[in-house]
């Protein structure tokens, strides 16, 4: 067993890994080999068949204790649970929702945090691996606040009207060779209140993994890691951006090895300004 292991590696990397398994045999720990052409085949259909295949890290689901700065009350006071009107729902976002009221759709927030800790533990892992992270947003009114805060991260953005092709026809574009992101985060997944972001598409066409923040009225579908809440709110915008620049920089810290230790761009909303009920924001 352990020579059809070896076979399956590359001969030039072949003796640094055969130091690697000596080793993990000597522990007595699983031994993580490389999949072969014909695993790798089978993973298009069943993924799960990679999981051996997983470093341990990878399959920790809360590696940055991301569920510990997820607070369901900082949640409701960013507004996250406003929806939509009811006639705009989206048949396939009725699994987010607690339910509605006065003819506006509210989102159930426990499930939202779960998405959420799930979105952000992969953002923190695409930061630890030095990745290339792109927010997108098509509203005027938050963009500037989206290219700051992605630039304090020393991530990129992108606020203003997508041209088609930018992802997928990239030579044509630039005239050389573009290294396209390792991770889209999308501020809202729409253009317009019915009209897919062209970029939704782009990415899942380049196999781009993407985090979304889909409202009631969006389709969670094509999006890697769908976040479901108040697209529409700068409270809301403003909270999404803190936790995805905190797991960011988590993952930074933990490259690094820096501990990453409590910041207020983590605390509740109410600590900067009062939280008022407005029809509009929704």
């Amino acid at each position: 067993m352990f020579k059809q292991v070896l076979q399956r590696i590359p001969k030039h990397l072949a003796s640094s890994n055969m130091r690697a398994f000596s080793a993990a045999a000597n522990a007595s720990e699983p031994v993580i080999s490389i999949p072969s052409q014909e695993i790798l085949q089978k993973a298009t259909v069943y993924p799960p068949i990679l999981k051996p295949y997983v470093s341990e890290e990878l399959q920790n689901e809360d590696l940055f204790k991301m569920s510990e700065a997820v607070d369901v009350e900082q949640m409701f006071d960013a507004r996250v649970h406003y929806g939509h009107k009811v006639g705009t729902l989206n048949d396939n976002m009725k699994w987010a929702l607690f339910g509605q009221r006065l003819g506006f759709c509210v989102f159930d927030l426990d499930v939202t945090k779960k998405y959420m800790v799930k979105a952000l533990n992969f953002l923190a892992h695409i930061s630890n691996r030095g990745g290339m992270i792109l927010f997108v947003t098509a509203d005027r009114t938050n963009q500037l606040m989206v290219e700051r805060m992605a630039a304090d991260v020393g991530q990129y953005s992108h606020t203003r009207k997508w041209q088609d092709g930018t992802l997928t026809n990239t030579r044509q574009l630039f005239g050389s060779p573009v290294r396209l992101p390792d991770a889209i985060v999308f501020l809202s997944t729409l253009t317009s209140v019915l009209e897919r972001h062209p970029a939704v598409i782009e990415a899942a066409k380049m196999a781009i993994p993407t985090i979304g923040i889909v409202d009631s009225n969006s389709d969670p579908n094509y999006i890697t890691y769908p976040i479901p809440g108040n697209d529409d709110s700068t409270t809301a915008i403003r909270y999404y951006m803190r936790m995805f620049c905190d797991a960011i920089n988590r993952g930074k810290n933990a490259r690094h090895g820096i501990e990453t230790a409590p910041t207020k761009e983590t605390e509740s909303p109410t600590a900067q300004e009062p939280v008022k009920f407005d029809i509009d924001d929704f």
